[in-house]
C-alpha cells in the first residue's frame, strides 16, 4: 500500500510536540550572523511533522561532477567537497518555548546547530533566533504543503537475503515535500564534519557516503523524485515510497522493490493536513490592514 492509502484508512499521530504553525515545508531565504555575514546561497530545506524533523543543507559552491560516472569515480577533492553537504531527520520538541532537536539520522556525524530555536510565525514566513543572539534564520513555508503529513522513524532494514539489522533513519512528508534519510551502517568519529575526516584520511569515503540525505518531490502521477540530494548521483532517481503494511500499533513494515525490508515507527500518518499560509493578528491591527491597503505594495 501506498502512505496516502494507509493514513486514509488507518491513520495515526502522536500529540504534536510542536505549535500547529510549523507543520510543513519550508525553505530558507537567508541566514544572518551576529558577525553581519549574512547567507543567501545555501540550499536549506525543512519538513516537519508532529514530532520530526527533516534538514537538508547543501552548499551552492559544492562542485560540478556532472562529468563523473558516480560517487566512486570522484577524486578525493571533489568528495571533501561533496561531503560538506548536511541533512537528516531528528526527533524536535519544545522545552520553555523553544524547539528542540535531538537523536539525529544524520550526514553529518556530530550537532553543527546545538542550541534551540526561538520561532514567530507571521504569515508564511517564519523566523528562528537563536537564543545566544550568534544567528537568525529566515524561512518561508512552501506552496504544496498541505495534504499528506507523514513523520516516520526507522527501526531496522533486512537486506535481500540478510539478516534484520538496527539501522537508523528516517522520513518525514508534508503534502508534495520529503526529506529522506538513513544514517550509516557503521559510525564516523563525531568530533569534526565529514569533509575533514576525509581530507586526513580518504579511505573513509565508502563508509562516509552509506549515510543518505536528500529532499524529494512528488510528481503529478504521485510518484517521487529526488531533486536535492548530498549524493548528487541521486538525483532525478525515483525514491520507493510503496510497498508499506501495517505492523501492529504505530509502527509499518515495507518492501522496497529491491528486496530490501524496512521497519518504521510512526510519529505522524494522517491525510488531507492542513498548511495555512496566513496567520492570525488581533483585530485592531487587522483592521490597521484593510484600511491601509491601498499605500502598500500589493502581495507577490
Amino acid at each position: 500500500m501506498t502512505l496516502e492509502e494507509l493514513a486514509r484508512t488507518a491513520p495515526f499521530a502522536r500529540p504534536p510536540a510542536v505549535p500547529a504553525w510549523s507543520l510543513g515545508c519550508f525553505h530558507r531565504r537567508s541566514i544572518t550572523y551576529a558577525t553581519g555575514a549574512e547567507d543567501m546561497a545555501t540550499r536549506v530545506i525543512w519538513v516537519q511533522s508532529h514530532g520530526l524533523t527533516g534538514d537538508l543543507r547543501l552548499p551552492a559552491a559544492r562542485p560540478d561532477v556532472g562529468h563523473r560516472r558516480g560517487l566512486a569515480d570522484c577524486t578525493a577533492d571533489e568528495l571533501a567537497a561533496l561531503a560538506q553537504g548536511e541533512g537528516g531527520v531528528a526527533d524536535t520538541g519544545l522545552c520553555d518555548g523553544r524547539m528542540t532537536w535531538s537523536n539525529w539520522a544524520a550526514f553529518q556525524p556530530y550537532d553543527k546547530w546545538p542550541e534551540p530555536g526561538e520561532l514567530r510565525r507571521v504569515g508564511p514566513a517564519l523566523i528562528e533566533f537563536a537564543p545566544s543572539g550568534i544567528y537568525v534564520e529566515d524561512w518561508r513555508l512552501q506552496p504544496g504543503s498541505a495534504g499528506l503529513r507523514v513523520g516516520l522513524r526507522l527501526v531496522s532494514e533486512t537486506p535481500p537475503g540478510g539478516p534484520e539489522a538496527p539501522r537508523d533513519g528516517g522520513l518525514v512528508i508534508a503534502g508534495e515535500h520529503a526529506i529522506f534519510a538513513l544514517a550509516r551502517r557503521a559510525a564516523l568519529p563525531a568530533q569534526a564534519p565529514v569533509h575533514r575526516q576525509l581530507a586526513v584520511d580518504p579511505s573513509l569515503a565508502a563508509a562516509a557516503f552509506d549515510a543518505r540525505a536528500l529532499y524529494a518531490r512528488r510528481g503529478v502521477g504521485g510518484g517521487w523524485r529526488v531533486a536535492l540530494s548530498v549524493d548528487p548521483f541521486a538525483e532525478g532517481a525515483f525514491l520507493d515510497l510503496g510497498g508499506f503494511r501495517a505492523s501492529g500499533p504505530g509502527e509499518l513494515l515495507q518492501s522496497l522493490e529491491d528486496g530490501t525490508a524496512r521497519r518504521w515507527r510512526i510519529d505522524t500518518l494522517l491525510a488531507d493536513q492542513p498548511a495555512e499560509p496566513a496567520t492570525g493578528a488581533d483585530e485592531v491591527a487587522l483592521a490597521w490592514l484593510a484600511g491601509e491597503g491601498d499605500t502598500l505594495p500589493p502581495a507577490r
